[in-house]
């Protein structure tokens, strides 16, 4: 009886159960959405100001100064939400911030799906994972690996530990004072302002950048520095082959494979000026001879001479005529412009590598063997190390091909592209991939190209007044100024360097008696902050008594006339005050005032205070 009752119970449980499933779970898609691992990929290669939006096709998404948020290529991503299959919900690192936003699902590749003919399914093999361990690769490359040999099998994974540290290699790479070594292409269509340092080749005060060659090379910011030094950077399909090994593989290059890689250009198909032989032909001569990549050759080639012949492809320059070198060699960047020049030059000398190079074939055989002997046979063996050289220990960090931050990326997808187009994207290649001390825990995020980031202003004025010191566009900062007491305001009015930067906090300013500290905020279009401070005393000082009596505490300091225990535009205002009768002059304050030792306070202790404010001197306490 007890069991019969048990079973009544149990089936109006289970029948409950059923009924709230219906109206209330989720549907089987969604509950494999919740159940299954988070998704993650990244932006399609080449991709160029991609919207984010608020909602699926909704209102583009800005950021907390107001600017449209795009990203660019190679974005990594985590992907929230598919169910609307036109539009992604995703989230990504963006000027160090997460945001989370929508964007369009065909701009989207999710890890391990991005070859045709492939299941998406990332592999578990033990034997990779094994091999993994044993290289030692950090536990932030394996995703990434995982996704690539789940593609492509028989691709191999060589760990390089380098034994240098991050910090070490960010110092000695980074663009600063004296050492120029990373370079980005910037032009009218695409400024890139973001990616262009500041630090080095660039004036503040008239927001112009000094270009390194041309005029349309410039340096290099540190952030985008790092991005394209950070090994996980390339680790997708296309940019691995900054990786790959650039010995010759026979049976794997082919004359067919470089004309792939030379498509579009002048050298395809075709034959230099009063020769035979095709480019690729050449090109394969000078692999075989000097055990080098053909591939390698023709893409270092392709991104050196561009698509169109110029002076060194023809022999054409009117310095060194009859001169060619297709790879640039010894071609060394200039403002003036004059890399190209200066590589005929390097070209027309006598000496080593078969110069001077006085035909096509001439340099193309004499540039492979200077890369074999100078680069590959010495360390530098992929397009990565020849960028940033960390193998090559006789010159680390120097000894470095390009100065094109990202012509590994670069030359990287155009070998890619004609591994497919040649149909052996699947061959057993090598790939050779730096590994660090003290990584950063995950890849280094591509800094988003959001806009010129100077925060200068251009003028600033109070009406009716002269500012302490004057306003002039440099580092000061700090103003002040002095007003009768019967002054209930004033009218604040600046202008910035850069005409898309946003001031805030001038206009009519209402003032308090005593002393007032007005902060005009100057916001860059990148989203960068500079805060100007404006001292303002109305009547008497509220750091200061009707007396003009200062408060030194038990040892008088140079410079500190108001006592709070620095020097700043409050101890102008207290010499100003003393200068025109509104403070007294005592033994503390003259003490503490007379910085130029003539026994009295003037004018030129204001300079001295000034010149110690802005730190063109100082004043020992």
């Amino acid at each position: 009886m007890r069991n019969s009752s048990y079973k009544r119970i149990l089936s109006v449980i289970i029948s409950l159960t059923l009924i709230l499933v219906c109206f209330f779970s989720p549907s089987y898609d969604n509950l494999k959405s919740v159940f299954a691992e988070t998704l993650t990929g990244y932006v399609k290669s080449g991709t160029t100001n991609l919207r984010v939006r608020e909602s699926a096709g909704g209102n583009q998404l800005k950021d907390s100064n107001g600017n449209n948020i795009f990203i660019n290529g190679d974005t990594r991503l985590t992907i929230l939400d598919t169910t609307n299959s036109a539009w992604y919900k995703v989230q990504f690192s963006y000027n160090g911030t997460n945001i989370t936003g929508y964007v369009s699902s065909s701009y989207v590749v999710i890890d391990g799906t991005q070859s045709s003919g492939t299941s998406g399914e990332v592999s578990n093999d033990a034997d990779f994972e094994a091999k993994l361990t044993a290289q030692g690769f950090p536990e932030s490359y394996k995703p990434y690996l995982r996704s690539l040999h789940s593609k492509h099998p028989d691709w191999e994974f060589r760990a390089v530990h380098t034994g240098i540290d991050w910090n070490t290699l960010v110092e000695n790479e980074r663009n600063k004072t004296g050492q120029i070594k990373n370079l980005i292409q910037c032009t009218s269509s695409a400024p890139h302002y973001n990616w262009r340092a500041t630090i080095v080749g660039y004036n503040w005060a008239t927001d112009k950048w000094s270009a390194y060659d041309g005029t349309t090379w410039f340096a290099a910011s540190q952030g985008i520095v790092e991005y394209y030094m950070d090994p996980r950077t390339y680790l997708y399909e296309n940019w691995i082959f900054a990786f790959e090994s650039l010995s010759y593989q026979e049976g794997i290059h082919n004359q067919q494979g470089v004309e792939a890689i030379l498509k579009g250009s002048f050298m395809y198909n075709s034959c230099p000026s009063g020769d035979s032989r095709k480019y690729s032909a050449i090109i394969m001569e000078a692999a075989k001879t000097y055990n080098i990549s053909p591939y390698h050759l023709a893409s270092r080639m392709r991104q050196e001479m561009g698509t169109k012949a110029g002076t060194a492809a023809l022999g054409t320059s009117s310095s060194y005529p009859g001169i060619y070198n297709f790879f640039n060699i010894g071609a060394t960047d200039s403002a003036t412009g004059n890399a190209v020049t200066n590589g005929l030059k390097w070209a027309a000398s006598s000496g080593s590598y078969g110069r001077p190079w006085t035909s096509a074939y001439k340099s193309i055989m004499g540039g492979a063997q200077y890369l074999a002997q100078s680069y590959i046979n010495k360390g530098q063996d992929t397009l990565y190390t020849q960028k940033f050289n960390v193998t090559n220990k006789s010159s680390l960090f120097s000894h470095q091909y390009m100065t094109n931050v990202q012509a590994p990326a670069n030359e990287g997808n155009t070998t890619y592209k004609a591994y497919v187009s040649n149909g052996i994207i699947d061959s057993s290649l090598v790939f050779e991939i730096p590994v660090y001390l003290n990584m950063p825990s995950s890849a280094v995020s591509k800094p988003a190209d959001s806009g010129n980031p100077n925060n200068w202003l251009k003028t600033l004025n109070v009406s009716g007044y002269t500012l302490t010191p004057s306003f002039s566009v440099s580092e000061t900062t700090q103003y002040s100024l002095i007003v009768p007491e019967t002054t209930g305001s004033v009218s604040i009015s600046a202008t910035t360097v850069n005409s898309n930067a946003k001031i805030s906090g001038t206009g009519t300013i209402s003032l308090s008696q005593g002393t007032n500290n007005i902060n005009i905020t100057v916001t860059a279009q990148n989203g960068n902050v500079r805060t100007y401070k404006l001292t303002i005393v109305r009547g008497t000082a509220s750091s200061g008594s009707s007396s003009g009596g200062t408060s030194t505490g038990s040892s008088i300091r140079p410079g500190d006339l108001n006592g709070d225990g620095k020097i700043s535009a409050l101890d102008i205002v207290k010499v100003q005050r003393i200068i025109v009768g509104l403070d007294s002059l005592n033994s503390e304050n003259l003490a503490a005032g007379d910085l130029n030792g003539d026994g009295k306070i003037s004018a030129l202790d204001i300079v001295k205070l000034q010149r110690h404010i802005v730190g063109l001197e100082t004043i020992s306490w």
